[in-house]
């Protein structure tokens, strides 16, 4: 028992003395006069405050809730007070504390791996537990073991990082370790330790990242055996989701056979809705015959097409389209480069009405427009007046030419002020223009003349229509039956009915209302023809949408969207709690929040999601990759495991196919680990121009370097980007019985996901529409109907090549033509990446194309090409550009431009020609009145010219077999 007493200079003034005791039992005040008061320990509710006096100190407190006050004592007893009653009040509160962790213990104890949700969860109880508790004061230094539980109660309170994982690593280990056997036997081989985390970790939503050949679905099926073994779940409380029939299968498959007794159910999302509607609807619907067969949903909507095609209003609606609004909205001004101009033209494919492939849109633009008037035209023929071909230049062909009224018309690109597109040379543009209108002034012919600022002021068609009604042009419009007879000779009615079942399924896959749609019409960048298309799927969806109505039947994005109602609203309640999603990366909106809807309604749910956001390939089937990158923003609290061993290809695969997809600053970065480690490159390019090809194709050599280096029957898969540049059944029939040793199989590359082979052959990596990466354009509608589009050039295509790379074992092999190569390709060989350039004999030609570029358009590679008289160096932009070089004159070989000059690519033959410093062009040697000199090969007698001479060249000096750049000209 402690005892306190007043101060000696109380009892001097006279006043009652004051007797305090500390006892088990409480405090114990004795004022004087014989009346003692008890508060009892458990009716303290505060901490002991100090108050300091000049003198004295008083000490309060609240007790019974009523504030009690001890004064007139000397600072040093006021201390010692304050701190036995602490003492003894942190006792009896430490025995709370040390109860209300013994309940977070057992709440740890039965959640097994702590989730967020659990964390928060016992963050809210102690919080409450530490608010029914006196808290240590911090300005006293107590017994650790007296402060402890209060520590620790706090850190669960304020749900401390360190803590939780210390819990969390616990419980991994000691799992790990448990369940050893487990993960050691469940696959035929042992997973590996990141495999094992991820079937143990549980938060409330986990993210497997899965690499190619890292053993995705083996932990699905490690995952499943690890709920069941450890008693955490059920069969009945798992759901696992694939998004193929037979990948579903395979997975049930899989758990039966590994986990005995297992009942586990595997479901597609398709399943997955039928099941959900059935129990709401007491009755599974009948899916659409549409929805089961795509060339049935094309024929139905081609047939819807021409039904509609027969009202005058829609006829006038497709026929506007056509001829305004079928290509992106561009002019030349538009573009950096002339090559970035000729990959639009070739991108585009642009076509008049009447199937002439016209150099720009704005020439197919008055090309429609003629023909819509009735106004007989032809397309770059020949002028009439006068030959035009000289030894210096080609025929003259005027953009148009109206036979009728003997009417030439010209396009200029240029603008009001006469300027011309960037990569145009303007001085030698305006010179054309100034010729040409000379020329039909000498001979009498009547030019009319367009101009591309007339476009971007949106005259250009009005201005055509004045000036040749000033000129006495008639105009019969045809009607829009005849354009439609001639648009469906050319089979455009029929391709634009494909894109229109495209649309549908976008549309229906979207489940946006039109008026969702039609407000991401002012973000595009051209809203006019957003709408234009817009007014002529409507009809197609209200007959699609109606035909679904009559024969009682849903769709499969139907399916999906009446599931999540159901589960939102309440009406189905899910029973799972466990979600298990494979291929997450192909994941859809709506099939997220599917995912997220049942999560939502079922208590302790959590998902575990398998992907991989590098082989994220699908966007086009509404398919949303930041659904995996943006995983914990979309889900919530999220433990992200990566699986970082392949045991599929080699370390050099990997270092190429990896470094090449994280060029990508969205894709989440991650290292792969390869069972297989080689010390020699892995990734093979074979470069061959189309004329170095001979009897034996590419194919045939590649498939020879392979059939020599194996020793049993090898699996080859021939890969390409699009299924027609692929080579034909026979021919593969043909390598087969030339190579017996190889079992090869054609596929495209959204194809070959999810298989591999020994050997890989890539095809098709050249530029343009069809070529690798493709740089066909997406339809405006169908982009905004699709998840949003990624900023980063060729994403997509990008973790395609990455997709291609990884289906091989041992070898990667890729076949292209340097002079219209991809800028994937480009990429591998300008930066370091560890590929082999050496397997294969290489022309010079093509070692040195990447320095072969055209002098006109700066973006064409020059390639060997021949005529009946002569071989020569051409664009290989031809027949946008027409650029021609003569070849080294000792040795026929190219010549590539270096420093002033132009030097022979043959190291042998040592041969150069000086470069015009004016405009750049190889200069010719001449023989004047004064003898020799240099002039420029661009010089013409007539039209426009460059007459830039040089009297004395001194040539670039040799370095061992090394032109020099150093040059003069004089």
């Amino acid at each position: 028992m402690s005892v306190f007493r007043q101060s000696w200079f109380m009892r001097l003034l006279g006043r009652s003395p004051l007797k305090l005791e500390l006892s088990d039992e409480g405090l114990f005040l004795e004022p004087g006069k014989g009346v003692v008061r008890r508060v009892p320990w458990e009716a303290f509710s505060s901490s002991p405050v100090v108050r300091k006096g000049l003198f004295f100190s008083r000490l309060e407190f609240t007790a019974n809730n009523q504030k009690e006050s001890i004064s007139w004592l000397s600072k040093a007893s006021t201390r010692a007070l304050r701190e036995s009653l602490c003492s003894r009040l942190l006792e009896l509160h430490g025995v709370r504390a040390t109860a209300a962790l013994q309940r977070i213990h057992d709440l740890v104890e039965k959640a097994g791996y702590l989730r967020s949700t659990h964390a928060a969860a016992i963050a809210r109880f102690a919080e409450s537990q530490r608010h029914r508790l006196i808290l240590p004061p911090e300005d006293i230094d107590f017994p650790e073991n007296l402060v402890h539980p209060y520590k620790r109660l706090r850190q669960w309170a304020e749900s401390d990082p360190v803590l939780i994982e210390h819990t969390r690593d616990n419980f991994l280990r000691d799992e790990l370790t448990r369940f050893r056997d487990l993960f050691d036997a469940v696959e035929s081989n042992p997973l590996t330790e990141k495999q094992r985390e991820a079937c143990v970790i549980d938060e409330d939503n986990n993210l497997v990242l899965a690499g190619a050949g890292t053993g995705k679905t083996s932990t699905m099926i490690g995952r499943t055996a690890y709920l069941l073994e450890s008693r955490r779940a059920q069969d009945s409380d798992i759901l696992m989701l694939a998004f193929g029939r037979r990948a579903a299968e395979e997975m049930e498959e899989r758990v039966a056979a590994k986990i005995p007794g297992a009942k586990v159910k595997a479901a597609t999302f398709h399943s997955l809705g039928l099941k959900i509607i059935g129990e709401v609807e007491g009755g599974k619907p009948q899916i659409s015959k549409l929805s089961e067969d795509e060339n049935l949903l094309a024929k139905t909507v081609d047939d819807w097409l021409q039904s509609l095609l027969e009202d005058k209003g829609y006829q006038e609606k497709v026929v506007r389209y056509f001829s305004d609004y079928l290509y992106p909205e561009k002019n030349c001004f538009d573009f950096a480069d002339e090559g970035e101009y000729f990959e639009y033209i070739r991108a585009n494919k642009i076509y008049s009405l009447k199937g002439e492939n016209v150099k720009s849109l704005e020439e197919a633009l008055i090309a429609n427009w003629l023909f819509r008037m009735g106004v007989e035209y032809q397309y770059e023929s020949p002028y009439r007046a006068a030959p035009t071909r000289t030894p210096d230049f080609r025929s003259y062909l005027p953009d148009f030419y109206l036979p009728d009224y003997d009417i030439y018309l010209e396009h200029f690109g240029i603008g009001r002020d006469g300027s011309t597109a960037p990569y145009i040379d303007a001085e030698l543009y305006l010179e054309g223009i100034r010729w040409k209108r000379e020329l039909h002034k000498e001979h009498q012919t009547t030019l009319v003349e367009t101009f591309s600022y007339e476009r971007s002021e949106g005259c250009l068609l009005s201005e055509l229509e004045r000036k040749l009604s000033v000129l006495g042009v008639k105009f019969e419009p045809l009607p829009n039956e005849a354009i439609l007879n001639t648009l469906r000779e050319r089979g455009v009615i029929n391709e634009f009915s494909r894109l229109m079942s495209q649309l549908v399924g976008a549309f229906k896959g979207s489940h946006e209302t039109w008026e969702e749609v039609r407000a991401r019409a002012s973000r595009t960048p051209n809203p006019a023809q957003f709408h234009a298309a817009m007014d002529l799927l409507k009809p197609i969806v209200d007959q699609y949408n109606t035909y679904l109505e009559s024969n009682q039947c849903i769709d499969f994005n139907d399916m999906i969207g009446r599931a999540i109602h159901y589960v939102e609203s309440g009406r189905f309640t899910p029973a799972w709690r466990y979600i298990l999603v494979d291929e997450f990366q192909d994941i859809s909106r709506p099939r997220a929040r599917l995912v997220k809807a049942l999560r939502d309604k079922t208590k302790n749910c959590t998902v575990f999601c398998v992907g991989d956001d590098w082989q994220a390939i699908y966007r086009f089937t509404g398919s949303d990759v930041t659904l995996t990158t943006g995983f914990e923003k979309e889900f919530g609290s999220t433990r992200t495991t990566s699986l970082d061993k392949t045991f599929r290809f080699n370390n050099r695969i990997c270092d190429v196919a990896s470094k090449f997809v994280m060029k990508n600053p969205a894709q989440v970065k991650k290292e792969l680990r390869t069972h297989k480690i080689v010390s020699q490159n892995a990734v093979s390019i074979l470069r061959r121009g189309q004329a170095e090809r001979g009897r034996d194709s590419e194919l045939d050599e590649v498939c020879q370097a392979i059939s020599d280096q194996v020793e049993s029957k090898a699996k080859v898969y021939i890969l390409g980007r699009f299924w027609f540049r692929l080579p034909d059944s026979s021919a593969v029939r043909g390598l087969e019985r030339k190579f017996p040793k190889l079992s090869i199989e054609r596929l495209t590359f959204h194809a070959s996901k999810g298989k591999e082979a020994d050997f890989v052959i890539v095809v098709g990596l050249d530029k343009g529409h069809y070529g690798f990466p493709s740089t066909k354009e997406t339809h405006p509608l169908l982009n905004a109907l699709l998840p949003p589009d990624e900023p980063y050039d060729f994403a997509e295509e990008r973790r395609l090549f990455y997709v291609a790379l990884t289906r091989a074992r041992h070898r990667a092999y890729l076949i292209t033509d340097m002079s219209v190569a991809s800028v994937f390709i480009k990429e591998l060989l300008n930066e370091n990446y560890l590929v082999e350039t050496a397997e294969f004999s290489t022309s010079l030609n093509q070692i040195h194309a990447t320095e072969l570029s055209c002098s006109l358009c700066k973006s064409g590679t020059m390639v060997p090409r021949s005529s009946s008289s002569s071989a020569f160096f051409g664009c290989s932009n031809y027949p946008h550009c027409s650029n021609t070089e003569p070849g080294c004159t000792s040795c026929g070989s190219a010549m590539k431009k270096q420093g002033g000059f132009k030097i022979c690519i043959n190291d042998a033959c040592g041969s150069w020609v000086p470069l015009c410093s004016t405009c750049g062009a190889p200069m010719k040697k001449r023989h004047g009145r004064y003898g020799d000199f240099w002039g420029c090969s661009n010089y013409r007698s007539d039209g426009p010219s460059c007459s830039h001479t040089v009297n004395r060249v001194t040539p670039p000096r040799l370095d061992n077999g090394t032109r020099s750049a150093i040059s003069q000209q004089r």
